[in-house]
């Protein structure tokens, strides 16, 4: 019993451990591309294909008959062994290359699915690591505004201040901490997206203390989106409609026949000898054929199929590509933005913000401006500050947005 509980307590405590681990990106997109269900089906999809590609040389059933009886004289037990084998035309190239297509078609879906939830996971982690720096400035802004609340309380306690200022200060005060409430429902919310994108069993943690700023490491050239993934899908489609287009094409073509026999012909009279053949005497051969198509028609209209196919997955290409370079030009321009903005915040604004707050922080220690003024300047600073985050996350987000399109992992 006291073995049992030693491993069960080592047990929990593992769990428990493992669940508090902090996770850093490159972690939690490592867990994600392994345990990801999305994943997994796609990589299923794979081997599939692999499986559907040993059918390349696929023969019909081996027809096998046997001929009993009178066919050739008056013997009752003349037999006759046929053995016939169809080759159909597509097993000679056309049905391997689909086959070959098809396959590099589910291998390209995968690396989609992969992009895609690179992309989400990136989404998420950055998300939940600006909530978190957002919670830490709420957690600053209630210090102050609980700092405001105490000394305006002891000021109307003392006839300093009215009733005015102190429901003031109480209302920012409970303001603040409504929001911070608010916050910590938002991140555990991130963190749920996170886990299902994870599939892990408890709710993971990030390990990035705080919001940095990303870096674009790809060119500015729409000739960048040649490399994503849902493009390059889209290139594999194209080939695949023209496999298809030479399969459904080859069934137009007659199917070759080839057979043996083996047979009996009681009584009948070898003309060099004079020797009569018996049921011991047995005589061999074999066949060749071909088997045509004499009704055009479903073959016609699956050929035609097969073109307007083809058709389809070359529009779809030009206009994914067209489609693609927009989103991509649009990104580039939302980042110049973000940039931009940016710049603005960290230069001027922050600066700013920091030094409005430290001189009405003093300013109003020092009874130097009333609480008006005090409000005033802590909230345009604090404004500022939140702004400055939002901006960062913006531009971080975007950041992520064009690896996505670039397919950058």
């Amino acid at each position: 019993m006291r073995v049992f509980m030693s491993v069960f307590l080592v047990l929990v405590s593992h769990t428990v451990w493992a669940q508090s681990e902090k996770l850093s990106l490159e972690q939690a997109l490592e867990s994600a591309l392994k345990n990801n269900a999305g994943i997994k089906a796609a990589a299923f999809d794979i081997e599939l294909q692999r499986q559907l590609k040993k059918t390349s040389f696929d023969l019909p059933k081996t027809n096998i008959s046997l001929l009993y009886g009178q066919y050739n004289s008056y013997a009752k037990n003349d037999n006759n062994l046929t053995i016939t084998q169809a080759i159909p035309f597509t097993s000679l190239g056309s049905q391997g290359a689909l086959n070959r297509a098809l396959l590099a078609s589910s291998e390209k879906r995968k690396s989609v699915s992969e992009n895609e939830l690179i992309f989400q996971v990136k989404q998420v982690y950055y998300q939940i690591a600006y909530e978190q720096a957002r919670q830490k400035l709420l957690l600053r802004q209630d210090s102050i505004y609980e700092g405001f609340f105490k000394a305006s309380a002891l000021r109307f306690k003392t006839g300093e201040a009215n009733l005015l200022e102190k429901t003031t200060a109480e209302a920012q005060r409970n303001d603040v901490k409504n929001r911070l409430r608010q916050n910590e429902s938002t991140i555990l919310g991130w963190r749920t997206q996170l886990k299902t994108l994870l599939n892990s069993n408890g709710l993971p943690e990030i390990s990035k203390a705080s919001l940095d700023e990303l870096v674009v490491q790809l060119p500015f050239d729409t000739a960048v989106v040649a490399t994503n993934p849902s493009l390059a899908l889209a290139r594999q489609q194209v080939e695949v409609a023209k496999a298809d287009k030479r399969f459904q094409s080859a069934k137009f073509a007659p199917d070759l026949l080839i057979g043996y026999f083996n047979q009996t012909l009681i009584d009948v009279v070898n003309t060099e000898n004079g020797a009569i053949a018996t049921s011991a005497n047995r005589f061999t051969g074999f066949q060749v054929g071909l088997s045509i198509p004499l009704w055009f028609v479903p073959h016609q209209g699956r050929a035609k199929a097969a073109d307007f196919g083809l058709r389809a997955a070359q529009s779809n290409l030009k206009n994914y590509h067209i489609g693609l370079t927009g989103l991509w030009q649009q990104a580039e321009q939302q980042y110049i933005k973000n940039k931009n903005s940016l710049e603005y915040y960290k230069t001027s604004a922050l600066p700013n913000a920091n030094l409005i707050l430290q001189q009405s922080q003093i300013a109003f220690n020092q009874g130097e401006v009333g609480y008006v003024e005090y409000l005033l300047g802590v909230r345009n600073a604090l404004t500022l500050q939140e702004a400055y985050l939002q901006t960062l996350n913006d531009y971080n987000q975007t950041v992520i947005y064009i690896e996505f399109l670039s397919g950058t992992k």
